[in-house]
């Protein structure tokens, strides 16, 4: 039997996209490999804390990520850098750890205070993004999404409701290979 080539499906599925991606995370049995998509999307973007959003259960992280979808096996130049938009909607629970402190967001505004104690022009980047350990769990009322990167070796838990939510990336303008 012939494994498939997820490698391969990645590129073919977003190589030709000159317009920019917008692609959504489906909630079936292909949840998990699209999970895996998004975070070969994001890997390595980078964002401005102040920059996030959450207002009507809507958590909204502008992204600034390179389109290694068009570099199969090759290093990407950097004129291929572009702004995205990594949205998640039905958002229930949002926590921020780095460095031993925990913040937690209220269900609207903005995520970090203008006095605290993390900067919201401290510019992050993406190391990780996967299933949280508490969507498995057996009683779990809620799909948790994580982010993780650095510096301080951070992590956002975003907790989405059991149904109806989404997650998805897409750039923001067009651009050309």
């Amino acid at each position: 039997m012939k494994q498939p080539d997820f490698n391969r499906l990645f590129f073919d599925t977003f190589k030709d996209c000159p317009a920019g991606i917008h692609y959504k995370v489906r909630s079936d049995s292909n949840f998990q490999h699209d999970i895996h998509f998004v975070y070969s999307l994001v890997k390595d973007a980078s964002f401005t804390l102040g920059d996030i959003t959450h207002e009507k259960q809507s958590l909204v992280i502008p992204l600034r990520r390179q389109r290694s979808e068009w570099h199969d096996g090759t290093a990407p130049p950097k004129l291929n850098d572009m702004n995205s938009e990594l949205r998640f909607t039905r958002v229930k629970r949002i926590e921020w750890t780095a460095s031993q402190i925990v913040y937690k967001a209220p269900f609207e505004g903005a995520f970090f205070d203008v006095d605290d104690t993390i900067s919201a022009s401290t510019r992050c980047d993406i190391d990780a993004l996967f299933i949280g350990e508490s969507t498995h769990a057996a009683k779990s009322a809620e799909v948790e999404i994580v982010i993780a990167g650095y510096p301080g070796g951070w992590r956002l838990r975003i907790g989405l409701a059991q149904e109806g939510w989404t997650v998805s990336v897409k750039d923001a303008s067009p651009a050309i290979p």
